[in-house]
């Protein structure tokens, strides 16, 4: 009976710790045990865009979480509570943070996939690189299509254009245009408290937390002028595949600013469906440039991007 008792007690110990665990730190894995109030979820949300958010130390952003757990204290529902942390998650991660709805998410699935496009025009390679967001296979397709263009065609240089570019799943983009890019670090996210951590191409692959994807031949192309198009809706993951190219002595950027969402976003569920969107990193180039939601701003200004790259590849071939 003693041992039996021992046991149970220990059973008991264990369910205690657990629950315990769950009580206080559930929250990090949306896991609760009963379903939160309104108000809870506010402070899980708060203390969420607290510990990610890139501007989280202002004072500013100690009024606003003040400011929110009072507006939020009659809401009878989560839906009431949401304009309200809209608010607060532009405070806590700036422009390029914001909260996505359960339907909002499911529709984002469902969103048409733009295949990439390859197009001779004199001597030139022209790749049209959209924004991505589609599932394993279509980003496979993506990226292998992009692959298979940059080596299967003859030319003497390459346009990469990025223009309408507003993002999504930045591996497939990066994996189809490695052959471009040399392996190792592409560029380096760059947290609040100055840790980092490298996003780095090598061999085929992306260490980006995006799509897992492979592309079959990555054999590099050297030598050959590279001109980069970005202009105001170059934005998010566009602008993060611009900046790979950034400090490669064979390339020239050509446009207009881009739209200034070079930083990097950790999604955070809660328990309705819905997710965090906080910036939590800004990005620093391989020329050591950081970005902090600035633009892009190319070597040549100009209007007539394509046929102005057109003219400096042209220029560069001897």
């Amino acid at each position: 009976m003693k041992i039996g008792k021992r046991i149970l007690l220990g059973l008991v110990a264990v369910c205690a710790l657990f629950l315990g665990i769950i009580y206080f730190w559930g929250y990090k894995f949306n896991i609760y045990l009963v379903p939160p109030s309104p108000q809870k979820y506010v402070r899980v949300a708060l203390k969420n865009m607290d510990e990610l958010g890139l501007f989280t130390d202002s004072k500013e952003w100690v009024e606003t979480k003040k400011k929110t757990i009072g507006e939020t204290s009659n809401a009878k529902n989560y839906a009431e509570t949401i304009p309200f942390l809209q608010k607060a998650i532009k405070v806590a991660g700036g422009k390029h943070s914001f909260i996505e709805h359960e339907e909002d998410i499911s529709k984002r699935s469902m969103t048409k996939y733009i295949k990439p496009k390859a197009e001779i025009e004199g001597n030139t390679l022209i790749l049209t690189i959209p924004e991505f967001t589609g599932n394993d296979s279509q980003a496979s397709d993506y990226a292998n299509f992009l692959e298979s263009s940059l080596h299967k065609n003859n030319y003497n240089g390459v346009i990469v254009d990025l223009r309408g570019n507003r993002g999504g799943d930045l591996s497939p983009m990066v994996l189809g245009l490695s052959p471009l890019l040399p392996d190792g670090t592409l560029f380096t996210y760059v947290d609040k408290s100055s840790h980092s951590k490298p996003v780095e191409l090598q061999n085929g692959e992306i260490n980006s937390g995006g799509s897992s994807t492979k592309v079959s031949d990555n054999k590099k192309i050297k030598k050959a002028p590279i001109a980069v198009l970005i202009d105001n809706n170059t934005g998010s993951s566009g602008e993060l595949t611009a900046l790979c190219f950034k400090g490669i002595p064979n390339v020239k950027f050509l446009g207009s600013d881009s739209a200034g969402y070079t930083s990097a976003n950790q999604t955070v569920y809660l328990y309705d469906g819905s997710t965090l969107q906080i910036t939590s990193a800004f990005v620093k180039d391989r020329t050591n440039n950081i970005y902090k939601n600035f633009p892009i701003s190319p070597d040549i200004q100009t209007n007539n991007a394509k046929s102005s790259a057109i003219e400096w590849i042209k220029s560069q071939i001897k």
